[in-house]
């Protein structure tokens, strides 16, 4: 080969290959953080379905029951001031043993605990009516301490 021919051949040096493998990983990298985020979030996804499910079924159960089943009674008869017993505040736990009514600790079949709870109001909002408020708390390990609280009215008007 003589030199013209040399000097007219096009192609990429190595450092312009270097750099764009560089690139490719750095989008590679990326791609899989995102890839690690959405299964994070799919499965706190998962647990707040199942907690938003298992809150609808109780609070279903809770008014179909008669007005003076023991577990709709406000036991501390602390009325609407009471409602919200038993919640955790300031980056605490829940202390159901404050609430009206206590389920205890639910399992689901991946393992998580959930805890649930409610509290009850007589005669609100209006004389012969009920209010409900329901909590139930999970624990996610990549997201912390996760909620769910539901409110209704049962008897009353509603009847």
């Amino acid at each position: 080969m003589n030199r013209a021919q040399i000097k007219n051949q096009r192609g990429y040096s190595l450092v312009e290959a270097l750099v764009a493998m560089v690139l490719l990983s750095i989008g590679l990298l990326a791609a899989g953080l995102m890839q690690i985020g959405s299964m994070k979030a799919n499965a706190n996804a998962a647990g707040r379905t199942f907690g938003v499910g298992l809150a609808q079924s109780i609070l279903d159960d809770l008014r179909s029951r008669p007005m003076d089943d023991a577990l709709l009674g406000d036991t501390d008869v602390d009325g609407t001031a009471g409602l919200d017993d038993g919640i955790a505040s300031g980056g605490s736990d829940p202390n159901p043993a404050n609430a009206d009514q206590s389920m205890g600790q639910i399992t689901a079949s991946d393992g998580r605990n959930y805890t649930v709870f409610w509290n009850v109001a007589d005669d609100a909002p209006v004389n012969g009516a009920k209010t409900l408020r329901l909590f139930v708390y999970w624990d996610d390990s990549k997201f912390g301490l996760n909620k769910v609280v539901m409110t209704g009215v049962v008897g009353g008007l509603y009847l």
